[in-house]
């Protein structure tokens, strides 16, 4: 799912949340766009990541529980989705056709379509919940379970993600140990709403 081509450049301006609301268009009857705003968090990727088919064909983040797949069936959106998908890269087929040399685009984001990548662009841009998002069903149909399931043992057995499970898991237990401590101190009621937040301050560091 690496277009490992495209490692050295060309290099794209990114915006992992360009959507339709980033759109200034001449008037409800004319789209033809004349502006975009937002781009705060534009960055440099590689061309790969920039063709990808996009997320915000039906306006809202396939991240959102609404998205999820339900007992391994996909959400109602699912049709409606691919359907604009395909209205999305022919249209953009067709433009592109109108100027000579300029075709890559659209068989890039074809063949993100095609490999599954661009479930990969999805989940690294719009984030990953748990095993029910939209993007991460998909990704999974389209390698197999075991693809997958081996890239993660791979990524757990190094020793950086071994140490960084150990401290989040230690950071747990005094989290939880912590949160006890404040629980009994608010069940108790006989301490001032100030000595109250000086105690809670006090567990939760946030004196430092």
């Amino acid at each position: 799912m690496i277009a490992t081509e495209f490692n050295e450049g060309p290099f794209k301006l990114i915006c992992d949340d360009l959507g339709l609301a980033n759109m200034i268009v001449k008037s409800s009857e004319d789209l033809t766009i004349v502006g975009i705003v937002d781009l705060e968090w534009v960055y440099a990727g590689p061309a790969q990541l920039f063709c990808s088919a996009p997320w915000w064909l039906l306006y809202d983040r396939p991240i959102n529980e609404e998205w999820d797949f339900k007992m391994g069936k996909p959400p109602e959106l699912n049709n409606r989705f691919f359907k604009c998908l395909d209205m999305f890269v022919r249209i953009l087929a067709e433009e592109e056709s109108k100027t000579l040399g300029n075709e890559e685009v659209s068989t890039l984001v074809q063949w993100s379509m095609d490999s599954g990548a661009m479930w990969l662009h999805m989940l690294l841009s719009c984030g990953f919940l748990d095993m029910s998002n939209f993007p991460y069903a998909q990704l999974q149909g389209k390698t197999g379970p075991e693809i997958l399931d081996q890239a993660l043992k791979k990524l757990r057995d190094t020793a950086e993600v071994k140490d960084f499970i150990e401290r989040k898991m230690n950071d747990l237990c005094k989290y939880d140990e912590d949160l006890d401590k404040i629980e009994e101190y608010n069940a108790v009621g006989k301490m001032t709403r100030e000595e109250f937040v000086i105690s809670v301050q006090s567990l939760l560091r946030l004196d430092e």
